[in-house]
């Protein structure tokens, strides 16, 4: 397999002149980019899964689930993409409500008693079918 340098000069992205210490920072900080652009694309691509996981874990409030995504993935999203989310899962009965120290506000989402199993399920589902493609994968690479 090519080494990343060879990778990407033999795909056009870079080229071969640009390859030297002067440009290492900026040739690295564009593959970070490269690179967290593709994480948050798979957070978003898996969000429900990814909600699902967080939940079950620890019960929490939509912001604090933003939050958590953001530290566990360095991926923020917006409100408007994380809360249609919730609102599908808990009309689904996977989520169950509760409101924080009685104020009506602030909601905690947390899995529903039915919630944990399905949950349990799909996280399983979700690991198998991402092995199965990642193994896929490594057979063309390694």
């Amino acid at each position: 397999m090519k080494d990343r340098k060879e990778h990407i000069i033999g795909e056009g992205i870079l080229e071969k002149d640009t390859m030297n210490d002067k440009n290492e920072g900026k040739i690295a900080q564009q593959l970070f980019l490269n690179v967290n652009q593709t994480l948050e694309d798979i957070i978003k691509n898996h969000l429900e899964i990814i909600i699902l996981d967080i939940l079950y874990t620890k019960p929490m409030s939509g912001f604090e689930l933003i939050k958590e995504i953001f530290l566990k993935y360095n991926v923020l999203l917006s409100q408007g993409t994380v809360y249609p989310y919730l609102y599908s899962l808990k009309a689904k009965g996977i989520l169950q409500i509760e409101f924080k120290n009685r104020d009506m506000r602030t909601k905690i989402y947390s899995p529903s008693v039915n919630g944990r199993q399905i949950i349990e399920t799909k996280l399983i589902e979700f690991i198998e079918a991402e092995e199965y493609i990642l193994n896929s994968i490594k057979k063309n690479w390694i």
